[in-house]
C-alpha cells in the first residue's frame, strides 16, 4: 500500500470523525509484539530463514464513538520491531539481526457488540510508521562484518532501509465499560522498507492493553450505567 494512499485514508478518517457529534475517549496503552521480517529476492530464496523476535509498544489510544456499534480507534505508538536470520550453506555461515523503532499511527474502524458490562469488537484499518531508531549486526563465518545504525534513505546504492513503512492493522478483543481494554492485533506491512533490490516487509502479531477514560461526564454515566462510581 503506497504511503500517500495510507496518509490520505488517515486524513479522511480524521476529517470525517471531526465533523461528528460523537463521544471521545482516550488513555494510555502498551503491550508486546512478536515480529518477523519477510525477504523476497529474484536471485535467492529466504523462505524459512527468518525467525520471530519479541518487541514492545507503548503510547496513547483514542476511541471516537460514531454510532452504537461503530467507533474509530486511533493510536500514537512507539513500537519496536526487527528481524533475525541465521543461514549456513556450503562454506558460508551468515547471521543478521536488526532492531527498528517506529513512531506508528494506526486508524482502525471497529465494530462493537454490547455484552452488557463489556464490548467485544473487531476492527481493521491502515497504519503509517516513521522510522526513529535503527541498529543492526551482520556476522559471516564468526566474524563481525558490519554493525551500528542502518543507513536510512531511498538510494538503492548507498542506503539500507527506507524511512517510512505502511500497512494494515487487524484487531479483535474485549473492552470493559469501566475502561479496561485488551486485544490481539496483527500488523501486515504492505510497503517495501528495503531501498535495495531485495523486498523486505515487517509482520507483527501482539497483545495490547489499555485503560480508556471518557472526557465527558455524560458519557461516563451512560457507560457505567447503574454501577457508576465517583
Amino acid at each position: 500500500m503506497n504511503r500517500k494512499i495510507v496518509f490520505s485514508i488517515l486524513l479522511f478518517l480524521c476529517a470525517y470523525s471531526a465533523d461528528l457529534n460523537a463521544q471521545f475517549r482516550v488513555g494510555p496503552t502498551g503491550g508486546f509484539n512478536i515480529n518477523r521480517q519477510v525477504f523476497k529476492s529474484n536471485t535467492y530464496r529466504y523462505d524459512g530463514l527468518f525467525k520471530s523476535r519479541m518487541g514492545y509498544h507503548f503510547g496513547i489510544v483514542s476511541d471516537l464513538v460514531i454510532s452504537k456499534n461503530l467507533s474509530l480507534q486511533s493510536e500514537l505508538l512507539y513500537t519496536h520491531k526487527g528481524g533475525y536470520y541465521k543461514n549456513e550453506r556450503q562454506d558460508i555461515a551468515e547471521e543478521y539481526q536488526n532492531d527498528l523503532g517506529y513512531l506508528e499511527v494506526p486508524a482502525v474502524m471497529t465494530y462493537k457488540i454490547d455484552l452488557h458490562n463489556a464490548y467485544a469488537f473487531v476492527g481493521a484499518g491502515p497504519y503509517l510508521s516513521k522510522l526513529l531508531f535503527s541498529k543492526h549486526t551482520y556476522n559471516s563465518n564468526g566474524f563481525n562484518i558490519e554493525n551500528g545504525k542502518l543507513r536510512v534513505g531511498t538510494n538503492a546504492e548507498t542506503d539500507q532501509i527506507k524511512p517510512w513503512d505502511a500497512g494494515v492493522k487487524l484487531k479483535v478483543g474485549f473492552e470493559l465499560k469501566k475502561g479496561m481494554y485488551v486485544c490481539a492485533f496483527y500488523d501486515l506491512s504492505t510497503s517495501d522498507i528495503n531501498p535495495q533490490f531485495t523486498v523486505t516487509r515487517n509482520k507483527s502479531f501482539g497483545v495490547q492493553m489499555a485503560y480508556i477514560f471518557s472526557l465527558t461526564e455524560e458519557d461516563r454515566y451512560n457507560r457505567f450505567e447503574n454501577f457508576y462510581e465517583f
